[in-house]
Parts: C-alpha cells; sequence; structure tokens
C-alpha cells in the first residue's frame, strides 16, 4: 500500500533539517493494518551557534510529522481511534528515550485544533544528559563537571482528517542545571521555552494548513 509523505509547513521550515524520512508498519490489528509515513527535521541554526560557541554539536530541537494510513480503509471510530492514541503516545515516549532522554513524565493533557481537525495533545517533561567528555561508554552523572543536564519540554498531537495524523517534537525547558561553563553559556544564549514552545506548536497546526 502507498502511503503519501505527512503535510509539513514547509515555508517555516527554513531553519530546520530534515534528518529521517521512514515508510513503517508500526502494528496491526483484526480489522486494520496500519502504515506511517514519517519525516523528521532538527533545528539547524541555534544548534550551529551552540557549536561554534561551545564546540558540542548536539540536536536541541527536533519536529516530526507523521500520516497513519490504514489498510483497508475505513473512517474514524472512537474504538480504533482509542487503540491508535494509546499506541502513538507510547510510541513517542519511545521517541524521547531514543534521542537519549531520561526521567520522561506525562504532564498533562489536552485539545489542540489542527486545521479544521481537533486534536488530542499530550505534554511531557524530560531531561536530557550529555556527557561532553571523551569517554568509552558515554555514561554521564549528574556530579560530573563534564555532564550537561538539560530540562526538556515535549508535545505530540493526534488528529484525523481522511488519514490520522501526528505532529509533535522536543525543545529545551530551561537553561542548563550543569555542564561546561562554555556549553552552559551557549545555551543559555539560545534557549527561550516560550519561543520554542510556541513555533513547535505552529509548526504543528502548520501540518493542517496543507
Amino acid at each position: 500500500m502507498e502511503i503519501p509523505p505527512p503535510p509539513v509547513p514547509e515555508a517555516e521550515l527554513t531553519d530546520w533539517r530534515q534528518t529521517d524520512r521512514t515508510v513503517d508498519a508500526p502494528f496491526s490489528t483484526p480489522v486494520v493494518s496500519v502504515r506511517t509515513h514519517t519525516v523528521v527535521y532538527e533545528e539547524s541554526t541555534q544548534r550551529e551557534q551552540v557549536r561554534e560557541a561551545s564546540g558540542l554539536d548536539h540536536p536541541w530541537r527536533f519536529f516530526f510529522s507523521s500520516r497513519v494510513r490504514l489498510d483497508p480503509p475505513q473512517p474514524p471510530n472512537p474504538m480504533l481511534t482509542s487503540v491508535l492514541r494509546t499506541r502513538v503516545f507510547a510510541a513517542f515516549v519511545d521517541r524521547l528515550a531514543d534521542r537519549g532522554l531520561t526521567e520522561i513524565t506525562e504532564q498533562d493533557r489536552g485539545r489542540l485544533s489542527v486545521g479544521g481537525a481537533k486534536g488530542v495533545r499530550k505534554r511531557y517533561r524530560a531531561r536530557l544528559r550529555v556527557d561532553t567528555a571523551d569517554s568509552t561508554d558515554g555514561a554521564s552523572t549528574e556530579s560530573d563537571p563534564e555532564s550537561l543536564s538539560l530540562p526538556i519540554e515535549a508535545l505530540v498531537v493526534v488528529w484525523a482528517d481522511g488519514d490520522y495524523f501526528v505532529a509533535g517534537g522536543a525543545y529545551p525547558a530551561g537553561r542548563p542545571e550543569s555542564g561546561p561553563d562554555a556549553l552552559v553559556a551557549a545555551l543559555g544564549d539560545v534557549v527561550d521555552p516560550t519561543a520554542d514552545r510556541s513555533e513547535l506548536v505552529s509548526l504543528i497546526k502548520g501540518c493542517g494548513r496543507q
């Protein structure tokens, strides 16, 4: 089954770089098979500023969009929507963990309009720890002065508009709590949780305007 790429607001992604594109079959039910087409972007301008100032190159913010298509096609229904949301939220937590985030906790759940659809939103808090010193195992601890500890906030939204769609991402939720002075200063210069959250929400809503 062919599945088109998901919608993204291209005009708003000038400071972002696409880093991944996947077509997958994440799960099936006795009624339908589920296919997804996902694109992932990472913010590049602030990342380069931090790299130049501190020497550390790391993706601090990401955004993704997914189209979820059912085979055989069928209109959304409450039971299938509930199953899909449960799987999506669990997969998003796994995505955060795969990106090195720990202490991932759900903060709240609400609604977000995307285009003409009513989406269900979840917000998470997490922590990013990065060992900035050379090491063989990459381990880091909060007490290590070379270990960066950064609070992270993440959002994910699920909505239906013909197909099902998912979009979300993550961004620093505040200044670093520990780390090398140059890195803490560099991140402190670019971290703006209010602006970053507003941009992520705009990108998510932009998926409904395409």
